[in-house]
């Protein structure tokens, strides 16, 4: 089966005109006779390719492609007008401002309708393939690291380094190293992969950033609002869906321990041209790495600061005294939330 391509022309005649030119090299046709069907059918199961008639009533070709343009859920289409006026130059602009790729002027000839086509079949192949490559990256590199490239080609307001006021999550699986004695190296990887997997997918559920993923541990950074109390039900869901396996032999490394912080850090650039990373450092992280080493299996250990910026109506909690951490020069209460 071809590209898909979408016709749209309030014309039934000149619709059919297209179809036997398109389905006749191959292509897949799809058809709308106004500008509302076809937004319709756009934004429900976009096709490769839009051919659009200008002139139609109601609503004419220039504000179907502004609609489809100010949709930013929907992938790259290209869009080509097609018209039967003559092409002034304020009408070519205005096409391209509404975000149009091309035009053709009816009558046409076979030959250019289907060399234009396949250009922009062209582009459309260049963009899915950046696109899928930016998802299979964003796999491999933090969430920070990306919105730094991404900010390096379209620049935003908010400078590169900044300090920000964050919860950190730090989860740890308990013994592993004893654990993992005796098991090959591919056994280990096969299990903490599901072990990691399942995390990750809790994480994303409560729009927790991975920062990093260091074997066994995780660190995630959550923002906004309501982040401390995302981070500690993130926590919780992590805990009770990892203990609930325990004993299935479907996660041997099931036994986490998970600490939380709240507090200032700095995110910026750390590297040179060659290499740059771009990381969250600060005193809060240290905090939070102390507490998961402290922390015992399925066990939630938070600071006051996170104590104090949660809804404690939610939670249940108690106090487990003043610990002395590595580093620090002055004990910290730590809190345990009691599952």
């Amino acid at each position: 089966m071809g590209e898909r391509i979408l016709v749209v022309d309030d014309r039934p005649l000149n619709i059919e005109l297209l179809d036997a030119i398109l389905t006749s090299a191959g292509y897949t046709v799809e058809s709308a006779e106004s500008g509302k069907e076809a937004l319709n059918k756009i934004f429900k199961d976009p096709p490769d390719l839009i051919l659009l008639d200008v002139m139609m009533p109601e609503m004419n070709g220039y504000e179907v492609c502004r609609r489809i343009r100010k949709n930013t859920s929907l992938p790259y289409v290209p869009v080509v007008y097609i018209t039967a006026s003559e092409l002034e130059q304020e009408n070519i602009i205005e096409g391209l401002d509404a975000g149009g790729d091309d035009y053709i002027r009816k009558p046409f000839k076979m030959a250019e309708l289907l060399g234009r086509i396949k250009s922009c079949l062209r582009v459309k192949s260049l963009y899915d393939d950046l696109a899928k490559t930016k998802t299979e990256l964003s796999r491999y590199v933090s969430l920070p690291t990306l919105k730094m490239v991404e900010n390096k080609i379209h620049p935003h307001p908010e400078p590169e380094n900044h300090d920000a006021y964050v919860t950190i999550l730090f989860s740890d699986i308990r013994g592993f190293t004893q654990i993992s004695e005796g098991m090959t190296p591919a056994d280990i990887f096969d299990k903490l992969n599901i072990n990691i997997g399942t995390q990750l997918k809790i994480i994303e559920k409560y729009q927790g950033i991975i920062e990093k993923l260091n074997g066994d541990e995780i660190m995630v950074v959550f923002e906004g609002p309501d982040m401390a109390n995302n981070a500690v039900r993130c926590a919780l869901e992590i805990i009770h869906t990892l203990s609930e396996s325990e004993g299935s032999g479907k996660l041997e490394f099931s036994y986490v321990g998970i600490g939380i912080n709240t507090g200032h850090i700095y995110m910026g650039n750390i590297g040179n041209e060659s290499f740059r990373d771009y990381t969250v450092i600060g005193n809060t992280i240290n905090i939070a790495a102390r507490l998961c080493g402290l922390a015992d299996k399925f066990e939630v250990l938070l600071t006051q600061t996170t104590l104090a910026s949660i809804d404690q109506a939610q939670f249940h909690f108690q106090s487990i005294g003043e610990k002395i951490f590595k580093g620090l020069s002055n004990p910290i209460e730590v809190f345990k939330v009691i599952r």
